[in-house]
């Protein structure tokens, strides 16, 4: 039998939603983002727990572009599933108005490029570097958008605010810092969402603790 397309809520004991059409880092698969939030953590705790439970094959806390694609391919399939949507939409909303972690940091240099790794301190850690630096704001104000890539997986603006629209009914906000820094300053990524907008970065510090969603690959 052919396995059912879309977003599939499975009940509680354990509550979790799967997400077919998660497109991340080149490839097309299906994730399972569980209700259950990880312990508020900082992100050098999410990177042991990260280690610790994939190699167990079990949920785990995973970096800003996964979560924002997992979201993305969400709010693509709300006609196709309208009812999990609803409550996939609600489960978001609750969780990222306290704000989520990630396992993102932004490395800030005082001249050249910033640096952005995901999966920070993982065996599946990667970087990038761009411009980071820029102004705060709605990101439909901002000019240069190229950095939306490297934060996200993804430079589709008009695409990131239809998402923060349909969670929180506002528009994406960006959170970084505004010039480069005398010395080398490091920030966590993380999402959240208030009145005013959703946030993407929000540049918590290293040791911020804020729980992180759970995820897991299954096909």
């Amino acid at each position: 039998m052919a396995k059912r397309q879309g977003i599939i809520y499975n009940e509680p004991r354990k509550g979790s939603f799967d997400i077919s059409g998660v497109f991340y880092r080149g490839k097309t698969g299906t994730y399972r983002l569980f209700e259950e939030m990880t312990p508020a953590m900082n992100q050098e705790q999410l990177a042991e727990l990260y280690e610790a439970e994939k190699q167990k094959g079990n949920p785990h806390p995973t970096d800003a572009p996964l979560i924002w694609a997992i979201v993305s391919a969400g709010h693509s399939l709300r006609n196709k599933s309208p009812q999990e949507s609803e409550m996939l939409k609600k489960f978001l909303r609750q969780n990222l108005m306290q704000y989520a972690n990630t396992l993102t940091r932004v490395r800030y240099n005082p001249s050249g490029k910033d640096k952005i790794t995901h999966n920070y301190g993982t065996s599946d850690q990667y970087a990038l570097t761009g411009k980071i630096v820029g102004q705060d704001g709605r990101i439909s104000d901002i000019s240069d958008k190229r950095f939306l890539e490297s934060l996200l997986g993804t430079k589709d603006a008009s695409g990131i605010n239809c998402v923060s629209h349909w969670i929180n009914e506002t528009d994406g906000s960006i959170w970084r810092l505004n010039s480069k820094p005398k010395k080398i300053v490091e920030k966590v990524i993380g999402f959240g969402a208030h009145s005013a907008g959703l946030d993407i970065g929000y540049n918590g510090d290293l040791l911020t603790t804020h729980p992180a969603f759970r995820v897991l690959r299954v096909g």
